[in-house]
């Protein structure tokens, strides 16, 4: 950027330090953020809610969490083990003189809430006292919109005797949520301080402790056991009878149940590879699970860049991260949610396409034109119709033709006569552009113009198909025409121009001009193209790779390697990133926006679900590559 430039206004992420180490699950009508990685307690509770706009977030100190007493003895924090079964299923377990513990929490799909169960199995050869128990509190709730402000009542909580749960309503006048608890058997909570309820009325507020506690001596060979069900629902009978309804399907068979779904959705197995097939499963799941889910008012399948408040900007949507970044991963394990996606996507976002960030119901949240945000819708319906077997009824779908012409009018409005070049008014990191013409978002608009034509001649329109693909040449030329300056390793490409000369050598992770292989816009031995990504990767680009093991381009936005770029990477043919994926600590084992360079430990940005996507399918394609690239494979296909 020229010295004469006004600095820009930047809206960064907070540095990080001391990451808790957490295990995140759910499902589409509920998300537990941050599951505590040692113990299994959990710590809050998460729903999105459409007149609300955001992501209401229920906490407590801890919300559920399991107690085991072997012999008068508590289990210690350091005995328990942690497995993610199926990929995002959390298990714990601990051997404790013979006594195996185990913890399973379960969101099972199509319910409303979470299974946490508790059992002890004597194992050895005389008899044991054991006490299990799940106790909690609920002390707090808020809405996060970016931002997080406390929802504060009026609440009220009460033990319903009909359905045999303990339940709490947030509110503000009328009900906004409510949270219940019941054992399988439906049993009594006791409450702390003990004395504290009435069965009929309950009481005002939040902070009443709860527990179901279960003693028993165990024989050799036997087994304890103990089920709590959260529920949640709208108001507080919603909630209360969602747990009755989970408890009729029984613990055992929920677990199976989310088990079975997590599993068909993991993806092809990784010979050699499975500590790699490990972070590709559980960021792929995250993804699916974190980046896109249901109201609890409304029913309605919303898409968002995070479902944890851990991430900064959680509760809000970007078209950007939800259809370039995170919608191939799941259109790789998922067809029919993919075509859900989509008919959120072209019925709730299209409303405002291109504009920096939406509410959920898709009105403007964060304003600001961005090109690759226009170009994003057109490039995921395009890869669906080249998978799904449905395609052509999903076009003639009124949802999907209203959205696509609302998308094609914005992609069409930012062309600029004069030059032939597509504006933006921001990058992909949602900082301003220091021109008009990005280079980047135009070779991605190229991208989306033969999209466009592909999808033209789908619906049968020949002219309009041909003409889109005069559109993407032409622009594709007039990039090059415009982009491309004089660079340490020969002609490259500038980051951005004003269309007459005045150009900015810049290069950013979220949108980098290494992508545009590809993208198909450059070949990838194409000499401009490598020029650019040598300076990408040098000395001369200000915030190229600096010290470190790990270390990968930066940017102005955050000087920290960036996940994205190891995604970029991947799919340029970088493979070392394969084996140096699973040495990644990163937000135990989850996608995070960036990471330290010497240790590989989050920076900014953790629970970032969106780019959770983009890494799951950065992997898929890199790995795709490299067992058809693999001599003895296509001997065996030959």
């Amino acid at each position: 950027m020229d010295a004469d430039d006004p600095a820009p206004i930047l809206t960064v992420p907070d540095e990080l330090a001391d990451v808790a180490a957490v295990v995140p699950t759910g499902n589409t009508w509920v998300t537990l953020p941050d599951v505590d990685v040692a113990t299994g307690a959990v710590p809050s509770l998460t729903l999105l809610h459409d007149a609300a706009g955001g992501l209401i977030e229920l906490r407590g100190a801890p919300l559920c969490a399991p107690e085991v007493t072997i012999d008068g003895e508590p289990v210690p924090d350091d005995a328990w083990e942690l497995e993610l079964v199926a990929g995002l299923l959390p298990r714990w377990t601990a051997d404790i003189g013979g006594c195996v513990t185990t913890v399973i929490i379960a969101c099972p799909p199509d319910h409303r809430g979470s299974v946490h169960q508790l059992s002890v199995t004597n194992h050895g050869d005389r008899p044991t006292d054991v006490e299990v128990a799940f106790s909690g509190r609920l002390d707090e709730a808020s809405l996060h919109v970016f931002s997080a402000r406390p929802i504060h009542g009026p609440h009220r909580w009460r033990f319903d005797t009909w359905s045999r749960a303990l339940v709490w309503e947030v509110s503000t006048g009328l009900p906004v949520v409510a949270l219940a608890v019941r054992t399988e058997d439906g049993d009594a909570p006791q409450f702390d301080p003990p004395g504290s309820a009435d069965e009929e009325t309950g009481g005002d507020g939040l902070a009443v402790g709860w527990s179901h506690r279960r003693a028993s001596t165990l024989g050799a060979g036997e087994t304890t056991s103990l089920t709590v069900y959260l529920g949640v629902g709208r108001e507080a009978d919603g909630a209360t009878l969602a747990t009755v309804d989970l408890a009729r399907h029984g613990a055992e068979p929920l677990v199976t149940q989310t088990c079975d779904w997590l599993e068909a959705r993991r993806g092809p197995t990784l010979d050699d590879r499975a500590e790699l097939q490990a972070v590709r499963d559980r960021n792929r799941l995250f993804c699916l699970i974190f980046a896109g889910g249901r109201t609890i008012d409304t029913e309605e399948l919303v898409l968002v860049t995070s479902r944890s408040p851990r991430y900064y900007v959680s509760g809000a949507h970007w078209s950007r991260d939800s259809l370039l970044w995170a919608f191939p991963a799941v259109l790789a394990v998922d067809v029919p949610l993919a075509a859900a996606w989509l008919r959120s996507a072209f019925s709730r976002y299209a409303r405002n396409p291109g504009v920096h960030a939406l509410y959920l119901d898709g009105g403007v949240l964060y304003p600001g034109f961005e090109l690759d945000e226009v170009a994003a819708f057109l490039l995921a319906l395009d890869r669906y119709l080249g998978v799904a077997d449905d395609g052509d009824d999903l076009l003639r779908e009124a949802v999907i033709r209203e959205g696509l012409a609302r998308v094609d009018a914005a992609l069409d409005g930012a062309r600029n006569e004069a030059t032939g070049l597509y504006r933006t008014f921001l990058l992909s990191t949602d900082d301003p552009s220091p021109r008009p013409f990005v280079t980047y978002s135009n070779a991605l608009t190229v991208a989306a113009l033969r999209a466009r034509a592909r999808i033209r001649y789908r619906l049968g329109d020949e002219v309009a198909g041909r003409i889109a693909e005069h559109e993407a040449d032409a622009l594709r030329h007039t990039l090059l025409d415009h982009a491309v300056v004089n660079g340490s390793f020969g002609p490259m490409l500038c980051g951005a121009t004003d269309g007459y000369g005045d150009t900015v050598l810049f290069d950013e992770p979220p949108g980098s001009l290494a992508l545009l292989a590809h993208y198909g816009v450059l070949a990838a031995d194409d000499a401009v193209f490598l020029a650019t990504v040598a300076w990408i990767h040098s000395s001369e680009n200000p915030h190229g790779p600096g010290d470190g093991p790990y270390a990968t381009p930066t940017c102005a936005h955050a000087r920290h390697p960036w996940l994205l770029d190891v995604g970029n990477a991947l799919l340029r043919g970088e493979d070392r990133w394969l084996d140096d994926l699973p040495c990644l600590p990163l937000d135990t084992g989850f996608a995070c926006e960036t990471f330290d360079a010497q240790t590989g430990e989050p920076r900014t940005g953790v629970g970032f679900a969106t780019c959770a996507g983009w890494l799951a399918h950065a992997i898929d394609v890199a790995t795709t590559r490299q067992h058809r690239d693999d001599p003895e494979d296509a001997d065996a296909t030959s």
